[in-house]
């Protein structure tokens, strides 16, 4: 399952639709946390955590909503989410999510950061990536057949620093109907004892050996 948080960072996301004739690219995003109550028939609390800490459990009376509305001012497409939250989220950049960097090209391939392997504490660096995520274009959102592989630090034959690729994606088999998918990469070039000085050296074994898809041809 190596690699996973890359492809989490990056894959299954979508986005709301602008209406027919709409030239606007983006959107106008705001939101808005507020304590909210649970209904009368959900009232009482009953918790072996006890009653002192309300928040300490995840279904007391008492609870943090989010409400995020993403709208287009021109044409009047607009998205309206609510969620309820186990805690105040955090303030993130693009370096945290592992999103939103512009990918860097490799050969034929594009290089996209991952996230860092743990997040730093408010606003305290996070450190380098762990993950990239390899893929075969440029483009805001992928797709599972965008990716060719993803490039892992891992340590050498000779103890040294190295870094190891992961490709062929699948994926498994949904549980139960209605839940998704696991994607995981078939084959690694750990099992092979290859390894690589560099992302970027990688990156180009990718390009030579796993750039096109399956039954498919390579993608600048």
């Amino acid at each position: 399952m190596t690699g996973l948080p890359a492809l989490d960072a990056h894959l299954s996301y979508t986005a709301p639709e602008h209406r027919d004739g709409c030239t606007t690219p983006g959107w106008e995003v705001d939101y808005r946390m507020a304590t909210a109550f649970r209904p009368s028939s959900y009232s009482g609390h009953s918790c072996p955590l006890g009653t002192e800490d309300r928040t300490a459990c995840g279904h007391g009376d008492e609870y943090e909503a989010l409400t995020v509305r993403i709208y287009c001012p021109k044409c009047g497409a607009a998205t309206k989410l609510e969620a309820e939250l186990p805690g105040l989220p955090m303030v993130y950049d693009t370096t945290r999510l592992g999103m939103g960097v512009k990918p860097r090209r490799v050969g034929q391939l594009w290089v996209y950061q991952g996230p860092p392997p743990q997040f730093g504490i408010l606003r305290d660096p996070p450190g380098a990536p762990q993950w990239h995520l390899v893929a075969r274009r440029n483009a805001s959102r992928l797709a599972p057949e965008d990716i060719a592989g993803v490039v892992e630090p891992a340590t050498g034959p000779r103890g040294g620093a190295a870094f190891t690729v992961s490709y062929d994606l699948a994926e498994l088999s949904p549980q139960a109907p209605g839940e998704r998918g696991h994607p995981m990469f078939a084959k690694h070039s750990r099992l092979d004892r290859q390894f690589f000085p560099s992302v970027t050296a990688a990156a180009r074994w990718l390009d030579q050996h796993a750039a096109a898809p399956a039954g498919g041809s390579r993608t600048a």
